[in-house]
């Protein structure tokens, strides 16, 4: 008999029923790529999480038998943090951990930090003791809004620990990369598991887009957002949630300006003084010399 854990949440929501009083407002949509919004839903759907599991591990839903949530999230301490979180951490059938996460921006040490989760969750196992032979599979799903390698844009990408001939080091961790801006990069297979349609519910921006995606799970996906957006204090929390990431996201682009400019600056005074040096060891007048590079008197004596 297969069974679903949410830790610490009952779930009412996998009935379509329980959708009659949709949140209707398009104003009001918040993308499933919302991080705090992500880690809601599929904690409180069984159903959603459990056609999101499918389609990304390419397996049939009877073949999952046990969902246990690992980081059921304090959201009160999570909204104002700039940093990015973990979204899901699973243990999957009792024997694989699942470690999913949504980045919507170009995050420069990806990779490193993919990586210092996954050895994080095969560390934890051992639980300071040998457990070799105990050791289970992590795999790191990661959503992305841009291409991991913008020269190779591929859809949805498995990476393993092989050597140049394909022989598997170790199937004790994988990673899984959907890129939701190479949708048109998908092969028939994987529109056959149902990537397209989850990767198309991730991209919508209105209620109409996401609801008009017919897939059972991004329907119990679809629900649950609507009730969680009639809920005035999980609404708040969740746009509280978009705005600290417009923060963040706006404080990085004016640094990345500010550095810009600073380096246009120190490249414009560079050139100055490079100038000012050649016309001064052709014995042009420092009067000459100011005016021609906006250097002091005194600036040019010195050179």
């Amino acid at each position: 008999m297969s069974s679903d854990k949410t830790l610490g949440v009952s779930n009412p929501y996998t009935s379509a029923a329980s959708a009659a009083s949709a949140y209707e407002d398009e104003n009001a949509y918040i993308e499933l790529t919302n991080d705090l919004l992500f880690h809601m839903v599929f904690t409180k759907n069984a159903a959603a999480l459990r056609d999101l599991l499918s389609a990304l591990l390419g397996i049939l839903s009877s073949q999952i038998e046990h969902i246990e949530i690992l980081n059921p999230m304090q959201y009160n301490d999570s909204i104002q943090t700039k940093l990015t979180i973990l979204d899901l951490k699973i243990h999957l059938n009792n024997d694989t951990f699942i470690l999913v996460e949504v980045q919507v921006r170009d995050f420069k040490y990806w990779t490193n930090r993919t990586l210092i989760y996954a050895c994080r969750q095969i560390d934890e196992q051992t639980k300071g003791k040998d457990a070799y032979e105990e050791l289970q599979p992590v795999i790191q799903i990661s959503i992305m809004k841009y291409p991991l390698f913008p020269s190779r844009r591929r859809f949805y990408v498995e990476y393993n620990i092989q050597d140049k001939e394909h022989q598997v080091l170790t199937d004790k961790m994988k990673f899984f990369v959907l890129d939701l801006s190479s949708i048109d990069e998908a092969s028939d297979e994987q529109r056959s598991q149902g990537l397209v349609q989850w990767a198309q519910a991730f991209n919508a921006t209105d209620w109409k887009t996401v609801k008009s995606i017919d897939r059972p799970g991004i329907k119990e996906a679809a629900n649950t957002m609507e009730l969680i957006m009639t809920n005035p204090s999980q609404r708040q929390l969740l746009w509280e949630r978009k705005l600290a990431l417009m923060d963040y996201n706006t404080e990085m682009r004016s640094a990345r300006e500010e550095g810009r400019q600073e380096g246009r600056q120190e490249g414009i005074a560079s050139a100055n003084l490079k100038t000012a040096r050649a016309l001064k060891s052709e014995g042009i007048s420092s009067a000459i010399i100011a005016r021609t590079t906006g250097l002091s008197l005194e600036e040019i004596e010195k050179l």
